[in-house]
């Protein structure tokens, strides 16, 4: 049986600490100096918030100025670009090789255009879309037996798969390999193209970067460019400015031109640049030159 006098005080304390808590309680809610620091925080707190909203709407404001500066930049420069390059590339016959994922097909198209409008023309188009070494398996089967090697020397695989490509691009030259080829995929070409006779391309742009860091230079376009040089045809290595994954410093020790930044209209007009004259590194990108005074014959 619980003792009365245990009980009481056991009321008592509860009631005590129940007292001391008001007690408490009351100071800190009367507490002035507590009461007005906790306002002038919050004022401050509101402060930096509403300056933050004005920056945010402000630079929000600005980004939207410069878009549409850049839309209409990018616009005036497209017409400029293909006024410039008229009669630049007169008769001559262009290939292009795209490797992997290295440009989107309609900014491929947007090349074709102004090579077109720079006189030439685009005698094909063929996308690149695997390694030329095949993976074990049937794919490296069959092509061991097409080119009457065994699977192991996949370097030899893949280096006859690229002559195959190249002389496609070059010269349109149809081979059991290019068949093959376009048949399992490795490569394929813009629209319905037929055969045609002596339809010989006097260039070819090989267009290369990635967006899979997994992916390398001799991935696809290495061994074609250097196919094509054996073939003593002309290749330009082009390539987007923002792609993730660049290869272009790599086509630059292969000799060959160069154009960094061919996806939009200042790249694209170095690329007829190039594609005229045969020499040089343009773009934006480290170890490029951009030279446009000087190839248009204005002074700097």
């Amino acid at each position: 049986m619980v003792d009365m006098k245990y009980h009481l005080a056991s009321l008592v304390a509860v009631f005590l600490a129940l007292g001391v808590g008001i007690l408490v309680g009351s100071a800190l809610v009367t507490d002035s100096a507590l009461v007005e620091r906790q306002e002038q925080m919050i004022d401050r707190l509101e402060e930096d918030f509403a300056r933050m909203r004005a920056e945010k709407e402000d630079l929000s404001g600005r980004l939207a100025a410069s878009q549409r500066l850049l839309a209409a930049s990018l616009e005036f420069e497209e017409s400029a670009a293909s006024l410039l390059v008229r009669g630049r590339l007169s008769g001559k016959r262009v290939a292009i090789a795209v490797c992997h994922d290295a440009m989107s097909p309609e900014e491929v198209e947007k090349i074709c255009s102004i090579l077109e409008d720079a006189g030439a023309r685009v005698a094909r188009v063929v996308y690149v879309n695997k390694d030329l070494v095949p993976a074990a398996g049937t794919d490296a089967r069959e092509a061991a037996s097409l080119f009457g090697l065994s699977e192991t020397e996949s370097d030899l695989i893949g280096l006859e798969a690229a002559r195959a490509l190249a002389a496609y691009l070059a010269f349109h030259e149809a081979s059991q390999v290019a068949d093959a080829l376009f048949l399992w995929g490795y490569a394929t070409l813009r629209g319905q193209e037929e055969l045609l006779p002596n339809d010989s391309a006097d260039a070819v742009v090989v267009v290369v970067g990635s967006s899979d860091p997994a992916s390398g230079p001799a991935d696809a376009g290495i061994p074609m460019v250097r196919a094509l040089k054996d073939l003593g045809v002309e290749v330009v290595g082009a390539e987007s400015w923002d792609v993730k994954v660049s290869h272009i410093a790599d086509y630059r020790r292969e000799g060959i031109p160069t154009v960094d930044c061919a996806d939009v209209p200042l790249g694209r007009l170095l690329l007829v640049h190039a594609l005229a004259v045969q020499k040089g590194n343009f773009g934006i990108k480290g170890a490029s030159e951009t030279l446009v005074p000087e190839m248009w014959g204005i002074p700097q």
